[in-house]
Protein backbone atom coordinates (compact mmCIF):
# COMPACT_ATOMS: atom_id res chain seq x y z
CA UNK A 1 0.00 0.00 0.00
CA UNK A 2 2.93 2.50 0.77
CA UNK A 3 3.30 2.88 -3.15
CA UNK A 4 1.05 5.58 -3.27
CA UNK A 5 3.34 7.72 -0.47
CA UNK A 6 3.11 8.49 3.45
CA UNK A 7 0.14 11.01 3.35
CA UNK A 8 -1.88 7.88 1.35
CA UNK A 9 -0.73 5.39 3.88
CA UNK A 10 -1.28 7.43 6.77
CA UNK A 11 -5.03 8.56 6.19
CA UNK A 12 -6.03 5.15 4.95
CA UNK A 13 -3.93 3.80 8.38
CA UNK A 14 -6.16 6.83 10.81
CA UNK A 15 -9.73 5.49 8.44
CA UNK A 16 -9.08 2.06 9.18
CA UNK A 17 -8.75 2.77 12.95
CA UNK A 18 -11.79 4.98 12.96
CA UNK A 19 -13.73 1.79 12.11
CA UNK A 20 -12.66 -0.28 14.69
CA UNK A 21 -12.07 2.38 17.68
CA UNK A 22 -14.30 5.48 18.88
CA UNK A 23 -11.17 7.10 20.00
CA UNK A 24 -9.97 7.03 16.72
CA UNK A 25 -12.52 8.06 14.74
CA UNK A 26 -12.44 11.46 16.68
CA UNK A 27 -8.95 11.68 15.90
CA UNK A 28 -9.54 11.45 12.39
CA UNK A 29 -12.39 14.25 12.77
CA UNK A 30 -10.21 16.57 14.19
CA UNK A 31 -7.85 15.72 11.26
CA UNK A 32 -10.63 16.86 9.02
CA UNK A 33 -12.12 19.37 11.53
CA UNK A 34 -9.86 22.31 9.03
CA UNK A 35 -10.79 21.42 5.86
CA UNK A 36 -14.60 20.56 6.74
CA UNK A 37 -14.75 24.49 8.62
CA UNK A 38 -13.17 25.85 4.98
CA UNK A 39 -15.82 24.27 3.12
CA UNK A 40 -18.56 26.02 5.21
CA UNK A 41 -16.77 28.75 5.02
CA UNK A 42 -16.66 28.93 1.79
CA UNK A 43 -20.72 28.32 1.56
CA UNK A 44 -21.21 31.34 4.13
CA UNK A 45 -18.93 33.72 2.07
CA UNK A 46 -19.76 33.08 -1.86
CA UNK A 47 -23.25 31.67 -0.89
CA UNK A 48 -24.20 34.60 1.01
CA UNK A 49 -25.12 31.90 4.12
CA UNK A 50 -25.36 34.38 7.22
CA UNK A 51 -29.05 33.95 7.86
CA UNK A 52 -28.00 29.74 8.19
CA UNK A 53 -27.10 28.61 11.81
CA UNK A 54 -22.81 27.43 11.40
CA UNK A 55 -23.59 24.94 14.12
CA UNK A 56 -26.00 23.51 11.92
CA UNK A 57 -24.27 23.57 8.68
CA UNK A 58 -21.69 22.11 10.33
CA UNK A 59 -23.78 18.95 11.58
CA UNK A 60 -24.69 19.12 7.51
CA UNK A 61 -21.75 18.93 6.65
CA UNK A 62 -21.00 15.63 8.80
CA UNK A 63 -24.11 13.84 7.53
CA UNK A 64 -22.46 11.55 5.32
CA UNK A 65 -19.19 10.47 7.45
CA UNK A 66 -19.96 7.23 8.29
CA UNK A 67 -20.45 6.47 4.68
CA UNK A 68 -18.11 8.22 2.93
CA UNK A 69 -15.42 6.11 5.24
CA UNK A 70 -17.19 3.07 4.24
CA UNK A 71 -17.01 3.77 0.53
CA UNK A 72 -13.75 5.25 0.54
CA UNK A 73 -12.50 1.99 1.52
CA UNK A 74 -14.20 0.20 -1.38
CA UNK A 75 -12.53 2.93 -3.50
CA UNK A 76 -8.92 1.92 -2.34
CA UNK A 77 -9.48 -1.68 -3.29
CA UNK A 78 -9.90 -0.87 -6.58
CA UNK A 79 -6.95 2.10 -6.39
CA UNK A 80 -4.93 -0.34 -5.32
CA UNK A 81 -5.62 -2.58 -8.34
CA UNK A 82 -5.69 0.35 -11.15
CA UNK A 83 -2.26 2.13 -9.53
CA UNK A 84 -3.71 5.15 -10.27
CA UNK A 85 -6.24 7.53 -10.25
CA UNK A 86 -5.36 8.00 -6.09
CA UNK A 87 -7.67 10.36 -4.26
CA UNK A 88 -6.86 11.27 -0.66
CA UNK A 89 -9.70 10.83 1.83
CA UNK A 90 -9.70 14.40 2.90
CA UNK A 91 -10.21 15.21 -0.84
CA UNK A 92 -12.86 12.20 -1.19
CA UNK A 93 -14.66 13.28 1.78
CA UNK A 94 -14.97 17.05 0.79
CA UNK A 95 -17.97 15.71 -1.82
CA UNK A 96 -19.51 14.55 1.21
CA UNK A 97 -19.39 16.87 2.97
CA UNK A 98 -21.03 19.31 0.14
CA UNK A 99 -23.36 16.80 -0.51
CA UNK A 100 -24.57 17.13 3.41
CA UNK A 101 -24.37 20.81 3.23
CA UNK A 102 -26.66 21.59 0.22
CA UNK A 103 -29.22 18.81 1.17
CA UNK A 104 -29.66 20.49 4.22
CA UNK A 105 -29.96 23.92 2.47
CA UNK A 106 -32.48 22.32 -0.07
CA UNK A 107 -34.34 20.57 3.05
CA UNK A 108 -34.53 24.79 4.66
CA UNK A 109 -34.95 26.71 1.83
CA UNK A 110 -37.18 29.63 2.97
Amino acid sequence: MNMFGKRFQNELDMITSALKSEKAEKELIIYLKPSVNKIIDEYIIEKKLIKYDRKLLEKAAWTHFHLALKKYMERVSKMVKVKNDVYYFVTYFNWYVRQGILEYLNSNKS
